[in-house]
């Protein structure tokens, strides 16, 4: 699915979300992901598909303001214990990757600061 992007901003852009991949500024990822609006694309560890606390007490949050984490193609919740440890940490919300990825380019192109941490595909 190609998404809208906001030209004349100086900040990464993401322009396609797919079951297999996720474009960014014209590279292809697909794999775990994080990038936020002041830091370049990199891995984000997580155990067999799955958001643990590992994943969480890893995530570089500071500086952001927001936190969006993309679950794959489906919406998965998040377990209690994922959840109260997220909110100690920052703002955040929980969506399929898609909704993830055009929520990341609005608030970006907003100026604010936001992190997004990303699962590819649907085997979540």
């Amino acid at each position: 699915m190609k998404i809208a992007v906001q030209s004349g901003l100086d900040i990464v852009k993401i322009t396609e979300v797919t079951s297999h991949y996720v474009e960014l500024d014209e590279t292809r990822i697909n794999y775990p992901f994080l990038v936020g609006t002041d830091n370049a694309v990199t891995d984000w560890v997580v155990t067999n598909k799955s958001i643990g606390a590992d994943a969480i007490q890893n995530l570089p949050t500071k500086g952001y303001e927001l936190l969006l984490i993309g679950t794959g193609d489906k919406f998965t919740t998040l377990t209690p214990d994922i959840t109260r440890l997220l909110s100690r940490l920052l703002p955040y919300e929980v969506m399929t990757t898609v909704s993830a990825c055009r929520t990341f380019n609005i608030v970006a192109g907003e100026g604010r600061k936001v992190l997004l941490a990303a699962l590819i595909g649907s085997d979540n």
